[in-house]
């Protein structure tokens, strides 16, 4: 049983790698660092939310909401601020809804699934690269979409 514990994240990214969800899927390098924003042909309506597990004492923020266009680079900045007087560690767990469209997001940088250590009353800074994979504009479903929901929920990482 405890192999299963130990290896239920590895299997959990593997998964979400081959099929999208949870908004986890390969990194790519196929985006355009200078597009320009008048080429696209869909326009995404963001919104950023952030959670904490009751376990974890942290304060957690969200970037504002922002509007997106396919095969554009952008970068967020997600913060934590650990509220305890000891050093903590999180993991967090990222999600974006619809599901469909989550093959289509592609993160470049991104703390999602990594452990991540705060020391007291410390607050820091958790930057998130990504951009929509073009070939969304192929898929009829997903290119219907106007409104996306990118979340992540930090966890307490035992010991």
């Amino acid at each position: 049983m405890s192999g299963l514990v130990i290896f239920s994240v590895p299997l959990y990214k593997i998964f979400c790698s081959i099929t999208g969800f949870q908004g986890f899927n390969d990194q790519s390098n196929t985006f355009e660092q200078n597009a320009d924003i008048s080429d696209s042909q869909l326009d995404l309506n963001v919104i950023f939310t952030s959670q904490v597990d009751n376990n974890l004492d942290w304060i957690f923020e969200a970037p504002d909401k922002m509007q997106i266009s396919e095969g554009i680079k952008y970068d967020v900045v997600f913060k934590a601020k650990n509220n305890t007087p000891n050093e903590t560690t999180g993991t967090s767990v990222f999600n974006v809804l619809p599901p469909k469209i989550g093959p289509y997001l592609m993160k470049i940088e991104c703390f999602c699934f990594l452990d991540q250590t705060i020391l007291p009353k410390e607050t820091v800074e958790f930057p998130v690269t990504f951009y929509i994979d073009p070939l969304i504009l192929d898929d009829p479903e997903a290119r219907r979409v106007k409104n996306v929901t990118l979340s992540y929920t930090f966890f307490e990482k035992k010991g």
